[in-house]
């Protein structure tokens, strides 16, 4: 990841779902798997990880 990526937020929300939200992005994420960007689950080493989809695709740019 490059420094002048704009940031994310990470937050566990279940003992195994952790949700990466962007920050600064054009939409108010919420941290539910129900939120309207449509966050992508990944398998992760102890539960998931729920990748919330950015409007400027940074997602898609930067490896985890």
């Amino acid at each position: 990841m490059t420094t002048d990526s704009p940031p994310w937020l990470t937050k566990q929300t279940a003992n195994d779902t952790v949700h990466a939200v962007p920050l600064d992005d054009g939409i108010v994420h919420d941290s539910t798997p129900d939120c309207a960007c449509g966050p992508a689950p990944q398998v992760a080493p102890g539960g998931v990880v729920l990748v919330h989809a950015s409007l400027d695709g940074r997602e898609h740019q930067e490896t985890p």
